[in-house]
């Protein structure tokens, strides 16, 4: 499911999130009655399906604008921006991969670099866009001055 607000904002959500599983074997481990080695407690075991641990994992990273006071639309552009931020960061580590990789020759090193670059710069243009975005409708929303400078501290990711 996509959810279009601002020009040119499009999240995509998940449609279907995989129900966690729960074997017979792990439930029975969970009875009062059942034995379990010393120094271990009884418990149950849930396993998440990627999407699942995706899903919790963003929820968690973006708590802290969830629980602002902050309108809907300045969140979900919050979001959007930090999601392009952990893009821009992964591909600096790809660079950095590929920079250190001695088994590429130095012309494939130079083109996988030059192109991974072209990537970081046009994130870091959707950020500026973003960042342009937010600060229109704050300002159409008549946020009070308390008010913006929370959306601005909660633009750098927090991981």
């Amino acid at each position: 499911m996509s959810i279009t607000g601002m020009p040119g904002l499009t999240l995509n959500l998940p449609t279907q999130v995989s129900q966690p599983t729960v074997s017979k074997a792990h439930v029975e481990s969970a009875r009062p009655d059942a034995e379990t080695a010393p120094g271990q407690s009884p418990g149950v075991q849930v396993n998440l399906s990627p999407e699942g641990k995706a899903a919790a994992s963003s929820a968690s990273r973006d708590s802290d604008i969830e629980q602002s006071s902050l309108p809907e639309g300045v969140q979900k552009i919050l979001k959007a921006i930090r999601e392009v931020q952990r893009k821009i960061e992964e591909l600096q580590q790809q660079i950095q991969q590929v920079m250190n990789d001695q088994s590429l020759s130095e012309d494939d090193r130079k083109t996988q670099v030059a192109t991974l670059q072209s990537s970081v710069g046009a994130l870091q243009q959707q950020v500026s866009s973003y960042s342009a975005d937010l600060s229109v409708l704050m300002n159409r929303l008549k946020l009070d001055g308390g008010s913006k400078t929370l959306a601005r501290s909660l633009m750098v990711p927090n991981e």
